[in-house]
């Protein structure tokens, strides 16, 4: 049967919606790895100034890098180091919070917490530092007595991060955080009872928190008291199935 020209002027119109839309989805494509790339040459760009010790020209690549794509949590963290080379610690932490807040597990600080290389340990021990110096600065600041901890803790530095905690909490008594990671360092240390402590502490404050059940859980099992650690565990499955038992 033939065809109309209806009918070949409509597969015709079809034919250009589909191509129209191919081309806008590679467009996509092209915009969005040319922005990957654009970044990634503003990131070099700045590690290769901070390599010299310009600074502030570091910082000015890093924005670039960040403007085009504010979600790098490397760029904001790598901007951080730069500024507190430059003593604006006050602009450094908020470039680490940053970076912290779009990724908890940012890939720079994982990579130096977990690996004990002289290099990695330098640059932990720097931003220790900066935490200081913001301390200093501001010592009401529960955040960053708060990170400060954190980085001690991830050094086995546990004496001195509950330290850190202690000062967090008492500036904000309801930082659970806080109060779970002092738990998990107190248990480092075999201060079981101090961890049980703690750990209630946060379900005091959240009692829906399954990792403080959890974490309640070990601190008792160390302290032979099976029973109650099996009560834990399971109020902590109860809570979160996809915690896995002790035996598991």
């Amino acid at each position: 049967m033939n065809e109309t020209k209806c009918d070949k002027a409509g597969k015709k119109h079809t034919i250009i919606k589909v191509l129209g839309i191919t081309t806008l989805a590679l467009l996509i494509l092209i915009s969005t790895a040319g922005a990957t790339q654009s970044t990634n040459v503003w990131f070099h760009k700045g590690s290769e100034l901070m390599s010299s010790e310009k600074y502030n020209e570091a910082i000015k690549a890093y924005d670039k890098a960040i403007g085009i794509n504010p979600n790098d949590s490397d760029v904001w963290y790598a901007k951080g180091i730069a500024l507190n080379h430059l003593d604006k610690y006050e602009e450094a932490i908020k470039a680490y919070d940053k970076a912290s807040k779009i990724n908890q597990h940012n890939s720079s600080m994982d990579r130096y917490n977990n690996e004990a290389t002289p290099n990695n340990l330098s640059k932990a021990y720097e931003t220790i530092t900066v935490y200081e110096k913001a301390n200093e600065i501001d010592p009401h600041n529960s955040s960053s007595w708060y990170n400060k901890g954190n980085f001690l803790f991830n050094l086995n530095k546990y004496d001195e991060a509950i330290g850190a905690y202690d000062k967090a909490i008492g500036i904000s008594p309801r930082k659970s955080k806080a109060w779970n990671n002092k738990g998990i360092a107190l248990g480092n240390l075999n201060r079981y009872e101090d961890a049980m402590e703690a750990f209630d502490k946060v379900i005091e404050i959240n009692l829906q928190d399954s990792d403080a059940w959890k974490n309640k859980g070990f601190a008792l099992s160390y302290l032979n008291k099976l029973y109650e650690a099996r009560e834990a565990y399971n109020k902590a499955i109860e809570i979160n199935p996809q915690i896995r038992s002790l035996e598991q």
